[in-house]
């Protein structure tokens, strides 16, 4: 009797254990899709500083966007029109600009904010590099952005985050690594 116990409380610990399941969360199809497509925008609009085509690179952004840019506090936004300043200043003023080393990640299931699963969330991360033509330095540097797009597709809040300091002190060659 005792070894029956033994063996069907054995039994039972054995088949616990096989049908515990995760808590996993598993994107739908659609947000893949959706997170896909996202990804895919972003990188046609990023190609437009390498073939200097500003308006390409800002056609993925809402004439609503709110741009908090890396010299601004957490709390200071700006507008489409300083973006589209911001990206002319650079493919007017830089050679050969490139966005490598790129990943990008969905949603936010874990935030100090809002918690959400949703595709139209996107952090981005990477590295650019270009070339000052006056002195012929080259410059990179890591970046990383969060954006959010709406039901159009178009981005409508952006922040990105990079150390600007670095641009003058690589070009003028004083910059340590």
């Amino acid at each position: 009797m005792k070894k029956l116990c033994i063996t069907f409380l054995s039994i039972a610990f054995l088949a616990s254990c096989a049908n515990q399941t995760t808590n996993e969360a598993v994107p739908s199809s659609e947000d893949t899709a959706v997170f896909n497509q996202h990804v895919e925008n972003w990188k046609t609009a990023i190609s437009g500083f390498s073939s200097e085509e500003p308006e390409k690179v800002m056609r993925i952004f809402a004439d609503s966007l709110k741009w908090n840019n890396p010299e601004a506090l957490m709390n200071v936004n700006k507008t489409k029109s300083d973006l589209t300043a911001a990206v002319n200043f650079y493919i007017g003023t830089f050679d050969n600009i490139k966005f490598t080393d790129d990943v990008y990640y969905g949603g936010s299931l874990y935030s100090s904010e809002k918690t959400e699963a949703s595709p139209d969330g996107m952090r981005v991360y990477g590295n650019w590099s270009f070339t000052d033509p006056v002195s012929g330095a080259e410059v990179a540097y890591k970046w990383m952005g969060v954006v959010r797009f709406n039901s159009d597709g178009k981005i409508y809040e952006f922040a990105d985050w990079f150390d600007v300091s670095s641009i003058p002190s690589q070009i003028d060659g004083s910059y340590k690594r």
